[in-house]
């Protein structure tokens, strides 16, 4: 029987291990159609110490909603074969096991507290038959392997568990020790302990304050158990509260839903909040809701803050969605409700201006909050849209650093939980990709992914980002997102047109990309609320206002400019593109400008400048850890040199006509670049003179596929008619 961690290889050892192995678990989990939210594949690890094959089966075991983090992992996991085979025939006595499922059950780990549990000494714990079981340092004890715990309990009977949690709950009384003497006495109680409701009720509610929302949530469960009346509203209220931190939102609807429409009107004002935000999550867009119906009768103060901070996260969940006209709706209740508490503006400005951030219009910008979210994510947003990408992440870094002191007014309670922890990492990922560091981005969400439900913020931005990054880096979503893709709730709809023709674009693919991002635009070009740099280089050129640093817009200008460049301005508009573009400061914003002056000046006869820029552009892509883009440029210049290369060996045969096949050949190198392969056959026979009805013919095509294919290429290189586009071939044969 296996008992020593070191003898599973697959054991994380640090946060780095643990991310990789949660992307191999992940990975497999897809494969065999049970896709798992990355912190879900985490959170199994640990409890199953690192043990792959356990995983898997635990999570194949699980429900839908538990797999993708919406709903707890239950209490007790389920006992899988490949755990049951580690421990079957064990010969541990009755009196062994029964001191091993005392550590399982303890919450505290606390050697000490064991010793007084047991009935043992540390010496006859660590040297006893239970030993070799046991892991015992710096007066901690715990399971030498955890996936004992599961073994244990499913083992257990009804009476070995009770018995467990009362030598457990003695031991606390013993030490004078509250909240768990009352969580073991309920665990362990026969009958219902009413008189224990409340006390762990606001046991849980500390927990939850504290940023344990998954602990809060246990507690506050078996409180709910036990309580009666009042205290049992209360608990649920905490339970469902403590589900929304920790981003299991069906949960949290269901454990709500109940306090919502039948407690009383403290505990429903209280709950409201809460109740719309696992709804929204939860099914993807805002519930339809009545403001009249909600809105305080009387002036009670209290009541007025809970309806503004409820009217100011639907005001924000509404941005997120893009939702502007309900929006402004809710935002007209909040400054009524902010102005009717008493609040001073502490919940109405931070919302107020989080809405028109991310809705693209101005603000003043003028919060003063405190806390991570109003005082940290809302300005730092707001910093980094107005330019200042660095100050933004200081704010960041600083509001994660004070969140435990500070109180924050617009989501108070939630200071510390994991789903104000997502959005704060989502927030810092994206501030990196804004500022052009693709490898520093990448990795941050990748370890924030272990940990928190990065899927959830800013209606599914962690997920796009995920991918974004991916194609950027490797060419393809990785097994990290594809696993967030596939759990993200039913209501909430990545658009992958824009991932796909980047991937494409990327691989060489022009028409492929070309084809991807129009449907994007005629299907309205959806997409986040905070913009990702994407694909301007291919595709109809979108002149919409962004909420995007002022940088990512300056770049899209320059892109857009150098595809819409007349022929008779090319050399002089280029130094200038150029000149600008030396003054990015992103490296990969600069990559991509300089990526597009190569590519359209070897298409425009300039090899040699093409080849400077297109060189520029793989060192650029490189220092950003964008690996696809560098290689994409690379893949740009090694078929203009192969090619190039092997034109100068071929031999020539004299002909009989005059005719110079350079050119011709030259532009077919040159235009691979931005032209789809049957564009660029299209393009040669209109060199050599061919009609419509003749390439059809050859192409084995109809004529209006061969229209359209020329209108693509004449807007692409940028010439008006067939006989520019033949001078152009020409020009690019001497140049070549």
């Amino acid at each position: 029987m296996k008992t020593a961690r070191q003898q599973r290889p697959g054991y994380a050892r640090t946060t780095a291990d643990l991310a990789e192995q949660v992307v191999a678990v992940s990975a497999a989990l897809l494969t065999a159609g049970a896709p798992t939210a990355p912190h879900v594949v985490a959170k199994l690890l640990r409890r199953l110490d690192g043990d792959h094959e356990s995983v898997r089966e635990t999570a194949t075991a699980l429900s839908a909603s538990q797999r993708s983090g919406l709903r707890m992992l239950p209490r007790s996991l389920p006992l899988v074969p490949s755990v049951a085979a580690v421990f079957e025939g064990s010969d541990l006595e009755p009196a062994h096991r029964h001191t091993l499922l005392i550590v399982a059950l303890s919450t505290r780990g606390d050697l000490d507290l064991l010793t007084r549990a047991t009935g043992l000494t540390a010496h006859e714990l660590t040297t006893g038959p239970v030993g070799a079981h046991l892991r015992i340092g710096r007066g901690r004890c715990e399971l030498a392997d955890r996936r004992m715990r599961v073994w244990l309990e499913h083992a257990a009977s009804t009476d070995d568990l009770g018995q467990a949690h009362e030598r457990l709950r003695t031991a606390h009384e013993e030490r004078r020790e509250h909240e768990p003497m009352l969580w073991h006495r309920a665990r362990g109680a026969v009958h219902r302990c009413p008189d224990a409701g409340a006390s762990l009720a606001s046991a849980a509610r500390e927990l939850a304050e504290r940023g344990d929302s998954e602990r809060a949530f246990e507690v506050a469960v078996e409180a709910a158990d036990h309580a009666d009346g009042a205290a049992r509203d209360e608990a649920k209220l905490i339970a469902g509260a403590a589900a929304v931190g920790a981003g299991c939102f069906e949960d949290a609807t269901e454990w709500l839903g109940d306090v919502y429409p039948h407690g009383d009107g403290s505990l429903r004002r209280r709950a409201l909040a809460s109740l719309l935000i696992a709804e929204t999550c939860a099914q993807g867009t805002v519930p339809v809701v009545d403001p009249a119906e909600h809105r305080p009768r009387d002036a009670d103060v209290s009541g007025w803050r809970e309806w503004a901070r409820t009217t100011a996260l639907t005001a924000v969940m509404s941005a997120e969605r893009g939702r502007t006209s309900e929006m402004r709706t809710w935002l007209a209740e909040l400054r009524d409700a902010d102005a009717r508490a008493g609040a001073g503006g502490e919940i109405s400005r931070p919302a107020v201006d989080l809405c028109w951030t991310l809705s693209g219009d101005d603000c003043d910008g003028s919060t003063d909050s405190t806390g991570p979210f109003s005082g940290g994510l809302v300005p730092a947003l707001r910093a980094a849209v107005d330019g200042d990408i660095d100050l933004g992440l200081q704010l960041l870094a600083r509001a994660r650093s004070t969140r435990v002191q500070e109180i924050d007014p617009l989501v108070s309670g939630f200071e510390c939980s994991p789903l104000v922890d997502a959005y704060l990492a989502v927030a810092e990922t994206l501030m990196h990709f804004w500022s052009g560091d693709i490898r520093t981005a990448r990795d941050r969400l990748a370890v924030a992914a272990v940990d928190l439900p990065v899927a959830v913020p800013f209606a599914g931005l962690g997920a796009a980002l995920a991918a974004r990054l991916d194609i950027s880096a490797i060419g393809a979503p990785g097994p990290l997102t594809h696993a967030l893709s596939a759990t993200l709730p039913s209501g909430i709809r990545i658009d992958g047109l824009v991932d796909r023709g980047l991937a494409a674009y990327l691989t060489g693919q022009q028409e492929e990309a070309d084809t991807e991002i129009t449907l994007w635009h005629e299907l309205g070009a959806p997409e986040s609320a905070l913009r990702l740099p994407g694909l301007d280089e291919v595709g109809p050129i979108d002149e919409r206002k962004r909420t995007e640093p002022p940088e990512l817009t300056e770049t899209r200008q320059l892109l857009t400019r150098i595809r819409r460049m007349p022929a008779q301005t090319w050399r002089r508009e280029r130094d200038e593109i150029a000149a600008t573009c030396r003054d990015l400061r992103s490296v990969f914003c600069r990559g991509r400008v300089e990526a597009m002056l190569g590519t359209t000046c070897v298409v425009r006869g300039d090899a040699v400048a093409g080849r400077r820029h297109l060189r520029a552009a793989r060192s650029l892509f490189e220092e950003a850890g964008a690996a696809a883009w560098r290689d994409a440029a690379e893949l740009r210049l090694g078929l203009i040199s192969e090619r190039l290369h092997a034109m100068s060996r071929e031999p020539t045969a004299p002909i009989a006509v005059i005719h110079d096949p350079l050119p011709v050949e030259s532009s077919r190198v040159a235009w691979s670049a931005v032209l789809s392969a049957r564009e660029v056959d299209v393009a040669m026979r209109v060199v050599e003179g061919a009609t419509n009805s003749e390439i059809a013919a050859d192409l084995e095509i109809s004529v209006r596929t061969v229209e359209v294919h020329v209108g693509r290429i004449l807007a692409t290189l940028g010439v008006r008619n067939r006989v520019q586009l033949t001078a152009l071939a020409h020009r690019t044969g001497r140049h070549g």
